[in-house]
């Protein structure tokens, strides 16, 4: 056993020794071995709160609250403190936090939910987008997503970034056709700081010229880029689908930009982001914490009336992105007439994705990616041509575009879209139930899954109390799955069928395709 020796400049030598000898009062005179310490004390200083380097008073000075056991403390660690109440064990609740709402007199909903743990999201969701647009303001919406938390009248954008960075906070700035989103995650104690820098951000865009020029290059550069294509097919089958209102574009074209100025996204703003038009959601705070720090920053917006929502009119259509492509790429869809606001028929489409599913030749997923759903068995292990082959769906509020994307070898390109229509009149003839049972399981697993996050959670309402009303719960949608059946997916697709179809193709050889195949199959 070693024992350091501390040595003085006086020539007094100072050794621990075991415990036990100190205990007993005993120092051995010999027989262990020592390792001097690197660095001298000098004349005078002390060892343990400024005592001398004497062995006695050490051993007693230092260690003597291990032989006076009278002084020790001897509470008991098995027993609760007195005077102490103790805090109740945290338990899972066994049902989830209510939906608690609240209107200001202007027209703003705040609604909320206190789920437990030590994360908090937030987000305001505005009825605002490209179906608002004229040709005067086209590219609005979009900029509105690239400029979402820069400059306000009150804060650079440094400073924002400063603080979202000091909290740790999650920032998201979103934009569609009908909605557009800011949204904000922090943990529970940065929660008030971070309401502020949200609502600070929506209510007071500063809309300063030099970053509008910047975001509106930076736009710019993100459409050249070379894999833009693939969104883009999905932008311009909207916009050849629909006509009026939802076939505006979304991602603007490049001489809508240039239109576009600070005094015009101001204009937008002021006639868009108005008090009935607005939700603030949260889950994992207090709500009436939420109401009474939001409260002061909303009540102020104007009470004006909503402006009235755009139908869409589907009309069906044929778009070809020109350019060369080693793939041949198409998107095939029918239109789901009822959208979102037909929440049946919303759940049947949930469904219908997951039992068509499908993916790519390059990755052969697992359990839970799809790799038993109808177009993984029936097409991408059946045709070594195909690339890739997966549902898709784009769903507004009274309408969306339901169908299957693929890819191809491009002398092949024809073969593709004819077993893309047959994949979908192979559903209308009939399913097996255990096919269905599946999807029904892939489908309550990705809700359930999702729900877990605050994130989801605060978007799910904020979205649901714009497009309802009110709140579909997490249980009651998964009850409503769980009830879908074999005809209801067949009528679902039969109905799907009876619509005009929209394509769109990319890539080699796509041009050769005759739209007119696709009018004469279904009328």
């Amino acid at each position: 056993m070693y024992f350091p020796v501390l040595e003085s400049i006086s020539g007094k030598a100072i050794c621990s020794v075991g415990l036990r000898r100190l205990l007993s009062g005993g120092i051995p005179s010999g027989g262990h071995r020592c390792i001097k310490t690197c660095a001298a004390l000098t004349a005078g200083d002390s060892i343990v709160g400024g005592l001398s380097s004497d062995v006695s008073r050490v051993s007693h000075d230092f260690l003597g609250w291990l032989t006076n056991g009278g002084k020790r403390i001897t509470t008991p660690l098995s027993q609760p403190l007195p005077g102490i109440r103790a805090e109740p064990p945290g338990l899972t609740p066994l049902a989830p936090p209510p939906t608690q709402i609240t209107v200001l007199n202007n027209g703003v909903r705040i609604i909320s939910e206190a789920s437990p743990g030590p994360t908090a999201s937030l987000g305001v969701y505005i009825n605002s987008g490209s179906i608002y647009e004229t040709p005067h303001n086209s590219g609005c919406s979009a900029l509105l997503e690239c400029l979402g938390f820069k400059s306000t009248t009150h804060r650079p954008t440094l400073r924002i970034m400063k603080e979202v960075e000091k909290f740790g906070n999650t920032i998201v700035a979103n934009a569609s056709r009908e909605q557009v989103s800011y949204t904000i995650d922090c943990l529970k104690t940065g929660f008030p700081a971070a309401l502020e820098l949200l609502l600070d951000c929506v209510l007071n865009p500063a809309f300063e010229e030099q970053e509008v020029e910047d975001q509106k290059l930076r736009l710019a550069m993100l459409l050249g880029g070379k894999d833009i294509h693939v969104t883009l097919m999905t932008e311009l089958l909207t916009r050849a689908a629909y006509r009026g209102p939802y076939g505006n574009p979304l991602i603007p074209d490049p001489d809508s930009m240039t239109r576009i100025t600070p005094d015009v996204m101001r204009s937008f703003v002021a006639r868009h982001f108005i008090a009935p038009h607005m939700v603030l959601a949260a889950a994992g705070v207090e709500h009436g914490e939420l109401v009474t720090l939001a409260k002061p920053m909303l009540e102020g917006l104007p009470k004006l009336a909503p402006l009235p929502e755009p139908k869409p009119e589907y009309v069906g259509g044929f778009v070809h992105l020109p350019g060369s492509y080693a793939q041949s790429n198409l998107l095939l869809s029918f239109e789901y007439s009822g959208g979102w606001r037909d929440v049946h028929g919303a759940v049947v489409m949930t469904v219908l994705n997951y039992l068509l599913g499908g993916g790519n030749s390059f990755s052969s997923g697992g359990p839970g990616k799809g790799m038993h759903s109808r177009l993984y068995t029936r097409v991408l292990n059946k045709y070594g041509f195909v690339h890739s082959c997966a549902s898709f769906n784009s769903t507004f509020n009274e309408s969306g575009l339901v169908g299957i994307q693929a890819a191809s070898d491009p002398n092949r390109v024809a073969e593709m879209l004819n077993i893309m229509c047959s994949e979908l009149e192979a559903v209308e003839n009939g399913t097996n139930r255990m096919e269905l049972e599946r999807a029904k399981r892939s489908a309550v697993s990705v809700i359930c899954n999702a729900l877990e996050s605050k994130a989801t959670s605060a978007e799910d309402i904020g979205r649901q109390y714009l497009t309802y009303g009110h709140r579909i719960s997490g249980r009651t949608y998964v009850e409503m799955l769980e009830a879908v059946t074999q005809d209801d997916i067949r009528r679902f697709v039969r109905r799907l069928l009876s619509s005009k179809p929209s394509l769109a193709a990319y890539g080699d050889r796509t041009e050769t395709i005759d739209p007119y195949i696709l009018s004469r199959r279904y009328g």
